[in-house]
């Protein structure tokens, strides 16, 4: 049986591609990656920025076991622990911790969703980056400036406006 691992990736590895089955999640140990289709016009639209301490995969597919829509790829030198499908459901037929741990899981995956959805129908851009200074700012240290900007839904130079604008307040 598979079972988890350590991984070290390398600025710029993929560990998802568009189109492959996923089973696993993770977690990052130390790091950042990022979630990101390339859509019908060829714009990459990152969907998810992810740092130290944040769980990730695709949870969809993870689920239900069909081809993912996204792709995973790290933005810098990462350290992940990678966890088998498999070998999660034998830890919850072992100790009942492990249920536990994977209601954690799809809790932290349901809030994360529910936040993003939010985020993008009611806030503003330049509140979405304040958003993130405030309570990500790893994801600002961390993550180049242009998959922010595709994050939050803009170009690179509306980023460096709003930068500039929340810079001068």
């Amino acid at each position: 049986m598979q079972s988890s691992s350590v991984v070290k990736y390398k600025k710029g590895s993929f560990l998802m591609h568009h189109g492959e089955l996923s089973h696993q999640l993770g977690f990052i140990i130390k790091g950042a990656l990022r979630t990101f289709t390339i859509n019908q016009e060829g714009e990459d639209i990152s969907f998810l920025l992810q740092v130290d301490g944040d769980f990730f995969g695709d949870y969809e597919c993870f689920l239900n076991g069909k081809k993912s829509n996204w792709q995973l790829q790290t933005t810098e030198g990462t350290e992940v622990v990678l966890i088998e499908k498999q070998h999660l459901h034998h830890l919850m037929d072992k100790d009942p911790f492990w249920i536990s741990f994977y209601k954690q899981i799809a809790d932290v995956c349901f809030l994360e969703a529910k936040r993003r959805i939010e985020e993008l129908l009611f806030y503003t851009y330049e509140q979405r980056y304040l958003n993130l200074i405030t309570n990500r700012p790893k994801v600002i240290e961390k993550i180049p400036q242009k998959y922010i900007a595709s994050y939050l839904g803009i170009t690179t130079q509306s980023l460096s406006r709003i930068r500039s604008r929340i810079l001068l307040t």
